[in-house]
This record gives structure tokens, sequence and C-alpha cells, in this order.
């Protein structure tokens, strides 16, 4: 009996034939294009969240100093932007990016800047504000209400 997976063998059959692999590549070139849309989506919500979130954590980060050092502000730009939590001596608590990926920052009433203050019981001393974070077309909302609670939206 001879083995037909012999290595010696001809007829032994290792590897793809060139219509194997040309199926292959047809099948794959026309599903690229919807996946890579599903992906574009995807990287641009994963960096619009990752703003917002980072956003936030600036605010509680100045709820936590205002109460352990009777006050901190959070000063926010948009070009670029960032955040920055000072706290009431002076000190800068904590600084993040908020632009990575290309994100853009909108404060309320197209200001450039804003300061948001929290008392030493870590309320907030400001009216209210909305942070706009937006990236091709896409946009995503973070409300700090006057008591200097946060909602996304």
């Amino acid at each position: 009996m001879v083995n037909k997976r012999a290595p010696g063998n001809p007829g032994s059959r290792s590897g793809y034939s060139i219509i194997e692999i040309a199926v292959l590549l047809v099948v794959l070139g026309a599903l690229a294009p919807p996946l890579l849309g599903s992906a574009r989506k995807l990287r641009t919500s994963f960096y619009l969240q990752r703003s917002r979130e980072e956003a936030a954590r600036l605010f509680a980060e100045a709820r936590w100093a205002a109460v352990a050092h009777g006050g901190a502000t959070v000063e926010l730009a948009t070009d670029p932007a960032h955040g920055i939590v000072i706290a009431a001596n002076g000190d800068t608590v904590t600084a993040t990016s908020l632009d990575e990926g290309g994100v853009t920052l909108g404060l309320s009433r197209g200001r450039a800047t804003a300061r948001v203050r929290f008392g030493p019981m870590g309320v907030g001393m400001v009216s209210s504000q909305t942070l706009r974070f937006g990236l091709a077309g896409e946009e995503r909302l973070l409300v700090l209400s006057s008591l200097g609670r946060v909602s996304r939206r």
C-alpha cells in the first residue's frame, strides 16, 4: 500500500492551489469595504467616549480635591482641548488631554476657555455647562449642572 501523503510521493498535496487563493481574495475584497466603514465608526465612537469620560473624571477629581483642600477649579480649553484640576492651594491635581484622535471640544456659549469651581463641600459654584465633543460628524455631550453633577448625553 502506498501512502499518498508521504513527503516524497509526487501525488501528495501540501498548500493551496492558485484557484483557492484567488477565491479567498475575491471574498475578502467583497467584505472589506463594509468592515472598514464599521471599523471607522467604532474608532470615532471610541475616541468620543474616551474624551467625554476623561472630562467626567476631571470633574470627579475636582470634587475630591475640593473636599480635601477647601476648594478646587477645573480649567478647560478648546485649542488644544485639555483640562486641568487645580486645588485651592494652587497645586495642579491632574491634567489631561481631551483631543486624542482629533476630537474637538466645544464649550457653552462658544467660549474658548471655561473655569468650573467647586466649594469646600465638593458642590459646584458655577452656572451649568455643556461640553460638546465632536469628531467626523458625530457628537457626544457632557452636561455639568450648577451643583456640579455630571450627566452624559
